[in-house]
């Protein structure tokens, strides 16, 4: 049984509906995701258990050459009427892509598919009605809280000036969203999370393809491949969160940049979460080509082979892919064991942007295991950091709040934040750490720039030889 039975047994409606399911709050939240919606006036009027009324404005935004509604607009609006009715059965638990949450404690919701009819054309605001039947609430309930996926049909009408204009049955999908995750029992990954791990890797590409700096300069050719319009357009909305995040993903980019590059006759990088990093691309354009090793989910390196097989200004670069599950899989000997990595040569390790996402525990096993790859004096690790002040609200930026925010309702909520990763490292096995706020690197007063971190740590302990 899902986590989220006990919220739902503990909490009213009356408490569910203030919290999570009011009108004027999902409205608002809809309308800051799907900015369609906002620019047509789409609006929730009234919500019960297992019941939403919405209204489609007729104005100069929603009709079409006739003066009528947008067909189109309709079945958007059958969409959202729907998919709320079944959000409001499921008490207590946020929906991923509207509410702040995270994986262990939401539902995804999507649509499967629509039949819709129109029966006359609207000429007036457009009212949509959508009830679960009485003969589904159970049902639909039961499933979800016992952990099963919910395949639901669900009737919306359409009446204006008292006709009905259109009937739709609308097909969805709900399941708890920590189900999504591949397990060893269940290896096979489904397509939503697939989307998920495409749309953060693009994210961070259209990230590093837009930024820029007075200070730094990045070559971001491949980056705006590897991001295409989806990654720029993810990048886009978490900007207008956070105007900072840029300069500090540039930042951590051009410092990690150089941590390679300084590096005397570096023979291996490894890139742990190598989504699509397009680093090996960019660095060592001459004689001078290390071994990378990208290690990621095997479903996240198809994507990424697939986008750089679409490369046509592709440098030749040594690369070896290592299908591995930071949560599951013993990474040390993932890599230890392969034919073609040696911890005696001179190895850059690349931590980054995943820190935050992993529990204590689970980032104490990654750089414990990180430090058993590192047995050349040379080598180093890089890895990143947000404050515990990030995590657990009490940074003294607003700004960081309405960042968190977005990821949150993104489904990627920050769980983990260091105000001394040289002590964390110490306790992993490596000896020495220098540690840079971004806003140093970057050469800005920027407070909120100093809530994130970059370390980079040598002298680990010594490894036999192979």
């Amino acid at each position: 049984m899902v986590g989220s039975q006990v919220g739902h047994a503990a909490i009213s409606w009356q408490q569910d509906y203030a919290d999570r399911m009011n009108p004027t709050l999902v409205t608002g939240l809809l309308h800051e995701a799907v900015p369609a919606l906002k620019s047509i006036d789409w609006r929730i009027t009234e919500v019960r258990e297992g019941m939403c009324v919405t209204e489609l404005p007729l104005c100069y935004a929603s009709t079409n050459q006739h003066g009528t509604h947008q067909a189109a607009l309709i079945s958007l609006s059958a969409d959202y009427t729907g998919g709320i009715a079944l959000a409001s059965l499921l008490r207590a638990v946020p929906i991923v892509g509207v509410h702040p949450c995270h994986e262990d404690d939401s539902a995804s919701l999507w649509l499967a598919s629509m039949d819709v009819k129109y029966r006359i054309p609207s000429t007036g605001h457009l009212r949509g009605v959508c009830e679960v039947p009485e003969s589904l609430v159970n049902k639909v309930r039961q499933r979800y809280f016992a952990g099963k996926r919910v395949l639901v049909t669900l009737p919306v009408t359409f009446t204006a000036n008292g006709d009905v204009v259109a009937e739709a049955e609308m097909k969805y999908f709900a399941q708890p969203s920590i189900q999504l995750r591949p397990t060893k029992e269940q290896p096979q990954i489904s397509p939503l999370y697939k989307h998920k791990l495409k749309s953060s890797a693009r994210m961070i590409a259209g990230l590093r393809a837009s930024s820029q700096h007075e200070h730094l300069r990045l070559d971001a050719g491949h980056e705006r491949q590897a991001a295409g319009p989806h990654g720029e357009l993810l990048a886009m909305r978490l900007c207008r969160v956070l105007p900072q995040l840029q300069d500090m993903v540039l930042a951590r980019t051009a410092h990690i940049d150089q941590t390679i590059t300084d590096v005397e006759n570096l023979q291996q990088v490894v890139i742990l979460g190598a989504g699509l990093d397009m680093r090996p691309f960019r660095l060592f354009a001459g004689d001078r080509k290390p071994i990378y090793f990208e290690l990621d989910l095997p479903e996240m390196l198809e994507e990424r082979t697939r986008v750089i097989s679409q490369m046509k200004d592709r440098p030749d670069v040594r690369r070896r892919m290592v299908g591995a599950d930071f949560k599951q899989d013993d990474v040390a000997r993932l890599l230890l064991e392969h034919p073609d990595f040696d911890p005696q040569l001179p190895t850059v390790v690349v931590y980054e942007g995943c820190s935050m996402y992993f529990s204590k525990a689970e980032n104490r096993r990654i750089l414990n295991a990180a430090s058993e790859w590192l047995g050349h004096r040379d080598s180093r690790i890089w890895c990143d950091f947000v404050t515990q002040g990030v995590v657990d609200g009490t940074s003294q930026h607003p700004a960081v709040a309405k960042f968190l925010e977005g990821m949150e309702e993104l489904g990627e909520r920050f769980i983990f934040g260091c105000d001394r990763p040289a002590e964390l490292l110490r306790q992993c096995g490596f000896a020495t750490t220098e540690t840079t706020p971004s806003g140093q690197h970057l050469r800005s007063t920027d407070p909120l720039l100093s809530e994130y971190q970059f370390a980079v740590s040598t002298g680990v302990r010594p490894t036999k030889p192979r």
